[in-house]
């Protein structure tokens, strides 16, 4: 069990990381890269983790409330992680990831007020969401090997 695991976990690490690639270069995420992604939810499978895909509700909402407020991929990417780590691994990595954005803003605009350049308020300001993401989603997934999420 705990082989399946690490297995998976190491096959969703490279997943995020090229979703993170993706998002960086192209502000996209293929929906390929996030159907491996809720494929890897396969190995070690629990009928649970399709309560994973509800993680992904509050940007669902966001994006019906606000049109181009948030991408449909980063929905997807929700969604699919939420499959491979369940819905609990998923809050956790959204809460985590979010928090890494939030904090990357805020230096962001310290460093540009250092530099004496005019700061970006939050809505001029687009941000690739998968790095930020995958950084919650590999740190929940990390936990959930070590039993520390339930």
């Amino acid at each position: 069990m705990e082989v399946n695991n690490t297995l998976q976990t190491v096959l969703f690490s490279f997943l995020l990381i090229a979703a993170s690639v993706w998002d960086i270069r192209k502000r996209i995420i293929p929906d390929s890269v996030c159907i491996l992604i809720a494929l890897t939810g396969l190995i070690g499978f629990s009928p649970v983790n399709f309560l994973g895909i509800l993680a992904a509700l509050p940007f669902l909402t966001a994006a019906l409330c606000k049109p181009d407020s948030i991408g449909g991929g980063d929905i997807k990417f929700t969604a699919a992680a939420g499959l491979a780590i369940g819905f609990w691994g998923c809050v956790v990595g959204l809460i985590l990831g979010l928090t890494a954005s939030l904090i990357f803003y805020i230096l962001n605009q310290a460093i540009r007020k250092l530099k004496k350049l005019e700061p970006q308020r939050a809505s001029q300001l687009t941000l690739p969401m998968a790095p930020f993401l995958s950084l919650g989603f590999l740190a929940a997934a990390i936990m959930n090997i070590g039993g520390t999420i339930l």
